[in-house]
Order: structure tokens, then sequence, then C-alpha cells
């Protein structure tokens, strides 16, 4: 064997360093995993961590101040209540099914029949002046009865009002 100075053979140099690096990890992860094992008694002692409020050593424990709850609420008695049965029935379809009435279409209801009133009225309006019993196209009370661009364009009359049947 040949030796280069003070250092080890040239042939076992690499598996001799191998074998150095795997016992000196094996240590390590043995004194990490005691060191482990002191358990959860940390103390923290130093004005930076009584300073920081982490210091718990000195502290006191104390009980939290609370203030006193309200008391039970007692249930009405049973004499205001409606009689069973005295409550309204539920509307029923056409077709006899007792079904939830749905807001938007009984607002889409009334918004077509008042539409369609608006438009009897402006025809019978129309039909008056034509004939020459009054001398402008009267209004009725949903609205102008006079045919409008802006109307058709905005849903809104000139006032700035929306128009009837106007979505």
């Amino acid at each position: 064997m040949r030796r280069l100075g003070r250092s080890a053979p040239v042939e076992g140099n690499g598996a001799l360093r191998a074998m150095r690096q795997l016992i000196l990890a094996c240590l390590l992860v043995a004194g990490v995993s005691v060191g482990g094992c002191s358990g959860t008694d940390v103390e923290l002692k130093g004005g930076v961590f009584d300073a920081l409020g982490v210091n718990d050593i000195t502290a006191k424990r104390t009980e939290p101040k609370m203030e006193n709850r309200a008391g039970l609420v007692i249930p009405p008695s049973t004499a205001s209540l409606p009689a069973p049965g005295s409550q309204p029935q539920p509307q029923v379809a056409a077709n006899g099914e007792a079904f939830p009435v749905n807001p938007e279409d009984s607002k889409r209801t009334q918004t077509a029949q008042l539409v369609e009133k608006h438009k009897a009225f402006c025809e019978n309006a129309r039909a008056r002046y034509e004939s020459g019993v009054t001398p402008v196209i009267e209004s009725s009370p949903w609205g102008s009865c006079h045919e409008s661009a802006l109307r058709n364009l905005t849903g809104r009359d000139a006032s700035g009002n929306k128009a009837v049947g106007a979505q």
C-alpha cells in the first residue's frame, strides 16, 4: 500500500469515509430521539420571555371573572295558543293540489291582470277620443295611454315612473 502523506490508504479511503458518515448519522439520530424524551416541561427563563409574556413560571393563574348568567326563560302558558285547526287553510291550485304559492308567479299574474285592465281602459279612451266624446285621450290610473318610443326603450314613461307591464 502506498501512503500519501498523513491520509488514509488510497484504496480504502472511500469506504472509511462512508463508515464514518454512517456512524455520525446514527449518533445524531440517537441524540435527537433521546433529547425528545424530556417531556413537555419546557421552561422559558429570561427577561425577553417575560416581556413577551411567554414565561409561565412567574405567572399566577387566576380564575377569569365571568358575569352571572341570565335566568331560565319560562315558556308561555298554552292558553294563548290558537285552537287546533283554526289556522287559515292553504291556497289550493286549480288542479286541487295544495302547493305553496310562489310569490314571483303571483306577482306575474297580478302584473298581467293590471296590463289587461290598462289596455282595456286605453282602448275605451281611444274609442271615446275618436268618436269625439272627449277632446283628449285620457290617462288611465295605471299610466298614460299614449304610445311612446321612450317607454318602449326604457320601460318608463316621460315622468320617470315605471310603465305598466315593464319588466
